[in-house]
Formats: structure tokens, sequence, C-alpha cells
């Protein structure tokens, strides 16, 4: 059994790094099961024990991102926007290479649109709560949400595109000067 608990995670762990590779060179519209599990070098079976579909595939890790982020949201104990940065980047380029694939120029759009949707949740839900901004109405809570999601993706999409060249410290940096609001302490 442990064996097959192996082999069900390493193909698993191979078909991400196939579709991460994938989104190096195509569009992700170009992208099929089927180039999928050649570039995996699996059976197009043992891409279907896994997902139903590269949408499947696309959304099961999307939402471990989610998870994820949500809980770098929640630990940050300190209230420390710097270190919230900090993890989201280090986690984004170690562990999460195909939501940095599908953030790149070669990503789809609506998973792309779906990043911004879900960081804007992220946003309202834990981040909004403890920032020390004022915001008058609910028109100005949905602009100030579209203005950071966008901001805060722009500057993502940007620093994959040209090929990651500032460190995670950098960014971070960057990311301080330009987001001046702060938690509340």
């Amino acid at each position: 059994m442990k064996e097959n608990d192996l082999r069900y995670y390493r193909t698993r762990k191979s078909i991400l790094s196939a579709m991460t590779r994938l989104l190096q060179t195509k569009k992700f519209e170009q992208i099929t099961v089927t180039t999928i599990c050649e570039e995996a070098e699996i059976s197009r079976s043992g891409f279907y024990l896994h997902y139903v579909d590269k949408y499947d595939l696309i959304e099961v890790n999307l939402k471990e991102f989610r998870d994820q982020a949500n809980q770098f949201v929640q630990a940050n104990n300190e209230n420390s926007k710097k270190k919230l940065f900090f993890n989201m980047l280090t986690y984004l380029q170690n562990d999460c290479k195909l939501i940095a694939a599908l953030i790149s120029e070669n990503g789809s759009i609506e998973v792309q649109n779906y990043i911004k949707r879900m960081m804007r949740e992220n946003a309202r839900t834990n981040i909004f709560p403890q920032m020390d901004l004022e915001l008058e109405n609910d028109i100005e809570e949905h602009y100030a949400l579209i203005f950071l999601s966008n901001a805060l993706f722009g500057v993502l999409q940007d620093w994959i595109n040209r090929g990651q060249k500032e460190s995670i410290e950098e960014l971070v940096q960057i990311m301080d000067r330009l987001i001046t609001f702060d938690f509340r302490k």
C-alpha cells in the first residue's frame, strides 16, 4: 500500500512539474492533457487518476494556494506587512511554481482573474479588518480592494515575467514602500 501511495504522489508531482514546464514555452490554451502526459511521461489513465482535466488540475492547486495564503494571513500575529509579503513570495517561488507559471504571460486569463478575485476576497475578509485604513462606505471599500489586488497581482506578474530578477527581500522592500497602509498593532 505504501508503494502505491508513493507512486501516487510521484505521479502527481510529475504532472505538476510537467504543466509548469509546459507553461514556460506554451500558452495555457495550447496545453492539452495529452501534452501534459507526454511531458510527464505518464499515461492518460495515470493523469485521470488524479484530475478530471487540465482545469481540475489548476483548480485543485489554486485551492491549495488559497488555503495556504489564508494561513499566512491568519498566522501573521505580528501584523507585519513585510513578513506577510515575504512569506507569500517565498511560498510562491519555492512551493507554487505552477501558480507562478499561471500568473505569467503564458497563463490563462480566466485563472489570472480567479487569482485576483481570490486576492480581493482574502483582502476583504482577512486583511482589511486588520488594516489601519479608514474606508467611508462600501463603494470605497470595493475600489480599495480592486486597487490593492490589481496592484499586487501586476507586481507579481511582472516579477515573474522578468524572471524574478529581484530577490524576495528586494521585492518586499519595494512593495512595502509602495503600499503605504499598515496593520493595526
